[in-house]
């Protein structure tokens, strides 16, 4: 069992089972990010901007073949070119302003959780370190802290854009024709399914990576620092195999990891497959009937492809999800530990001179 004062040992830190919700977990990531929320506006702004941007280029193409191909009236064109030009350039700059204040936003947010970590190492207690690998506590603010810093830099912004476009995807296609898009949304609940549930196998399955990475770093750690010691008593052959015993145990960690996530997207482009056949079987009928023009249908395959391969990345990026997840729990494993001997404040103090 786990001290009250924290997982002191290897033992006690693998064995130790974490069950804290996500929202808490996020709401506590909240607070290392709220100095820098000004950055987090505008790029949430651009986001949404972009993804507007992004959703308006296959609604120009329904209105290029509408309005200037099909009546074979190419002086349309004129005006045509230059806004979606417009709307392409401004796509790329918006991208390029989220990108580089979430940037922003990731690299402070983490740094103010290392600086706080490092001042917990400064006074927390002694056996934390006797007990502890040093190179299983000098993965937390390293290995874990990285993971952090990607999702925040990419993980969380690829988030806020899919969900934006999926949701105007969705919106267009409604405005568009109502009944096709009912027909196009009727797989959307499957994809959501099957994320939900091995969305429940990869987060234990990131625990264990990056408790396994731990070990891996401590035993390199503990074998470089000791290298006098393992060679002046002809101890290399031994130190070879546990080191490539901690190896293993991570290899077959991340292979777990990589044979869930590996299995998200075939089955989401699968769903997708299947959703174009439906859009292309009753959009040619109803092209037939004269219920939407031949531009619409286009439109729609569009926006299926504008929802459905931000569903795929949202899948991806929900696999990084859990994986930050999990390094977001080790982090606030080691800064809630509780120091065992408090120093007694400076009128108390015996001071040696």
């Amino acid at each position: 069992m786990a001290s009250q004062y924290g997982a002191f040992s290897s033992r006690q830190e693998e064995a130790r089972k974490r069950a804290v919700p996500d929202r808490v977990l996020i709401r506590r990531l909240y607070e290392y990010a709220k100095p820098f929320r000004k950055n987090l506006l505008v790029a949430t702004v651009a986001i949404v901007l972009s993804s507007l941007t992004g959703l308006a280029s296959p609604y120009m193409h329904k209105v290029a073949i509408d309005q200037i191909i099909q009546p074979r009236d190419l002086t349309g064109f004129v005006w045509w070119v230059p806004l979606f030009a417009l709307v392409v350039l401004s796509n790329y700059f918006l991208q390029y302003v989220q990108i580089f204040q979430m940037r922003i936003v990731g690299e402070n947010t983490v740094a103010k959780m290392r600086d706080e970590i490092m001042e917990r190492l400064q006074v927390i207690s002694l056996r934390y370190f006797s007990e502890g690998e040093a190179g299983r506590i000098l993965s937390r603010p390293i290995n874990d802290a990285n993971t952090i810093r990607i999702f925040l830099r990419m993980g969380f912004t690829s988030i806020l854009v899919d969900t934006s476009s999926i949701l105007g995807a969705l919106f267009i296609m409604f405005t568009l024709d109502l009944e096709l898009a009912a027909f196009a949304i009727l797989i959307l609940p499957i994809a959501a399914v099957v994320v939900w549930f091995m969305g429940r196998f990869s987060r234990s399955a990131y625990r264990k990576t990056l408790n396994t990475l731990a070990g891996l770093t401590a035993r390199m750690q503990e074998d470089l620092a000791g290298m006098k010691v393992i060679q002046a008593f002809v101890r290399e052959e031994g130190s070879r195999v546990a080191f490539e015993e901690k190896q293993t145990e991570n290899l077959k960690a991340n292979a777990k990891a990589i044979a869930i996530s590996s299995f998200y997207q075939p089955v989401v482009i699968l769903i997708r497959l299947i959703g174009t056949l439906i859009i292309l079987w009753y959009g040619t009928l109803f092209v037939k009937s004269g219920a939407i023009t031949i531009g619409t249908l286009v439109a729609f395959t569009e926006y299926q492809f504008s929802y459905f391969m931000p569903l795929v990345d949202l899948i991806a990026i929900y696999d990084q999800y859990q994986s930050a997840m999990a390094a977001v729990e080790r982090l606030f494993d080691l800064i809630d530990t509780k120091v065992e001997i408090v120093e007694a404040p400076p009128e108390r103090r015996v001071e040696l001179r």
